[in-house]
């Protein structure tokens, strides 16, 4: 049986993003998690935090409930510590979260989200407006400069898969009162349930990591 190592920047074991992925891969593929949190103490955790208005800052939620905010560059050490720590026990690794990160080092390919989307927005986008969803608003300007590659309108506004529900509801409304013809969801934590918000009250095509992220790993696992 073909196995995927699913490593996120939060404690496993994250479900609710695995379900996801695990939907499109189908029986016949093994899904191993590891995550960058695990084993650690919630001062230790604490450690891990952005400076304040960091814009290296990523969002996860903890095992126990809540969120955290981690800063991206102490987070990618323990990142690569899993995969080193699955190297034999994987196939195809893929990265939970769908922020920007540096290359990791692994024998075997690793999926990072925020490319797989990236190559499905420039397949797919053909004008009209680009709409983005990012989980906090340390990410807003950077993803908005990241996007403007594709769009230099493009719409970025705020909403957590961690929020009241209806906060995506008025972010999603905010797009659909730009007149956005495609939406990015750029966060692991969004769910296809979720991404059926978005698409009902913007009317436009969602883009849902983990279910992109699964497609990409169906074609390498």
């Amino acid at each position: 049986m073909r196995s995927v190592g699913a490593i996120t920047i939060g404690q496993t074991p994250r479900d609710e993003i695995v379900g996801e992925i695990d939907t499109v891969l189908g029986a016949g593929v093994r899904i191993v998690q590891a995550g960058a949190l695990d084993g650690l103490s919630r001062s230790e955790i604490d450690a891990l935090a952005p400076a304040p208005g960091d814009d290296d800052a990523l969002i996860t939620h903890l095992r126990e409930g809540g969120e955290v905010l981690v800063a991206k560059r102490r987070i990618v050490p323990r990142l690569q510590a899993c995969l080193d720590r699955l190297a034999d026990e994987a196939d195809v690794f893929a990265i939970l979260c769908a922020g920007v990160f540096p290359p990791f080092t692994s024998a075997r390919p690793v999926l990072l989200p925020e490319r797989c989307l990236a190559a499905v927005v420039d397949a797919a986008f053909d004008g009209g407006r680009l709409g983005v969803l990012v989980p906090i608003k340390q990410q807003q300007a950077s993803s908005a400069a990241r996007w403007s590659r594709v769009d230099p309108g493009v719409v970025v506004t705020v909403a957590s898969p961690y929020d009241d529900p209806s906060r995506l509801v008025a972010a999603s409304e905010e797009l659909r009162r730009a007149g956005v013809t495609l939406v990015v969801m750029e966060c692991q934590g969004f769910t296809s349930a979720m991404k059926k918000v978005v698409r009902d009250v913007t009317g436009a095509p969602a883009l849902l990591p983990a279910s992109v992220l699964a497609r990409f790993l169906a074609e390498l696992a």
